[in-house]
């Protein structure tokens, strides 16, 4: 028997047997994996069952179409939400149990949320205590589920962890991007694979920093959002933010109040506050007002199916980059036309089943509250009336809707170009 380490001849010998021995392991682990399902394990700090987030849910829609693909998933994150309207989800008593665990977890067939409960729901609130005990949990995660694959999505030097440990332990890294806000690439640089929903912002990355994005489309569950009847009366419009357009809205609104107060608005406050911004907008014009008569203004809801019951118009005049919005896609699967701004993925989102209307490059600037020109505010509201007035011309987007959603919106299609991309990744490691 060689004695290891001594002379080369026999220091030789004892790589040469380890190697062996290594080839021999990957093997046996690539058969072992063979036998297997694929394991993925979705790695974030933001709570994917937080209902103000779209990301959030079009994740959770993704690893629920994964799961009925074969794919074994794994869920962890952390009580961190885009805003406390999304937390409903959670038990009243969540925060009791800090005092005897440090996880919170969440059935929602046929996923398990793993939570790891932090003092705040801000993300910008989270102590560096809880990030490292957020870290060793990953960490033991990959111990114990040993994934195929790590999935995430974040940007920040601490989600550089995710990816990081991933890649050292020679497991596979996919990252989901949906925003315009990534200027550079130091958080991708052990991601394997980016996953995004619009062509649009595939484009946009490849173009601004050579980034390589897949598109695989929207993921949206349609008997949690498509109505069973339609009374097609309001103005729709989701989420009064300045980024999502909503001081354009209020100008809108306030003008058909005076014009055709028969046209009624619907505003969702899922994330931002209307009145506040009705008070700056009609300050601005010369008259604060706190409230209009021709609005009604919804609190978050889950239940989004009697919402879109009462839509005949889908309004978002997003500012910022968008890669393609959910409330969109959804209005699309209601047969409900849209009217957009042309920035981001909106319009690819929803194909021939609106109008898009383009606006100077000023409006897109931050912090988005210049007001639109009167020329601009009567295009808005001309397209409006029209959908009221006109009859036919109305039924015939509806007609135009209903096919953008079949055509664009097809869980099934999106399902089998994610499912075709991660086991594309898969394969090349085994």
């Amino acid at each position: 028997m060689p004695v290891y380490g001594v002379g080369d001849s026999d220091r030789g010998w004892c790589i040469t047997h380890f190697e062996t021995k290594n080839k021999i392991y990957n093997r046996v682990d690539v058969i072992l994996r063979q036998q297997r399902k694929p394991r993925l394990l979705w790695a974030n700090v933001y709570c994917l069952m937080d209902s103000s987030s779209g990301a959030s849910l079009s994740v959770r829609e993704m690893l629920r179409q994964l799961v009925c693909c074969g794919y074994e998933v794994e869920v962890i994150g952390a009580t961190v939400f885009d805003a406390e309207s999304g937390m409903s989800i959670l038990p009243k008593n969540w925060k009791r149990r800090l005092e005897k665990t440090d996880i919170l977890e969440l059935e929602d067939a046929p996923l398990l949320h793993k939570l790891l409960m932090t003092s705040s729901h801000k993300r910008d609130a989270m102590t560096a205590l809880e990030e490292a005990k957020w870290y060793e949990f990953y960490l033991h995660t990959l111990d114990i589920f040993m994934p195929d694959l790590v999935w995430f999505y974040g940007g920040r030097p601490f989600d550089f962890l995710i990816s990081d440990e991933a890649r050292h332990r020679g497991i596979s890294v996919a990252a989901y991007l949906v925003n315009g806000n990534y200027t550079k690439t130091r958080w991708c640089r052990d991601v394997d694979l980016i996953v995004t929903d619009s062509k649009a912002t595939a484009e946009y990355y490849f173009s601004k920093n050579g980034l390589v994005l897949t598109p695989v489309g929207k993921f949206i569950d349609q008997s949690a959002v498509v109505a069973e009847e339609h009374f097609r009366r309001n103005v729709l419009f989701v989420n009064p933010s300045l980024e999502k357009g909503a001081v354009i809205v209020v100008q809108i609104a306030m003008q058909l109040e005076r014009q055709r107060p028969d046209i009624q608005f619907e505003v969702v406050e899922s994330r931002g506050n209307w009145s506040a911004l009705l008070q700056y907008v009609s300050k601005c014009s010369g008259h604060q007002r706190d409230r209009l008569e021709n609005v009604l203004v919804t609190r978050h809801t889950r239940e989004m199916r009697a919402v879109y019951s009462r839509a005949r118009l889908l309004l978002a005049p997003c500012l910022w980059w968008e890669s393609g919005s959910r409330v969109l896609a959804e209005a699309m699967l209601n047969a409900i036309p849209a009217i957009v701004t042309d920035r981001g993925g909106n319009a690819e989102m929803i194909g021939a089943g609106g109008i898009t209307i383009a606006l100077p490059a000023i409006y897109h600037e931050k912090p988005y509250t210049r007001l639109l020109e009167p020329q601009l505010l009567d295009l808005f509201v001309e397209r409006i009336i029209e959908f009221y007035d006109n009859e036919s011309r109305y039924n015939e987007y509806v007609v135009l809707a209903r096919e953008a959603g079949e055509a664009l919106h097809n869980t099934g299609d999106s399902t089998r170009k994610l499912f075709e991309a991660f086991n594309s990744l898969i394969s090349e490691d085994m």
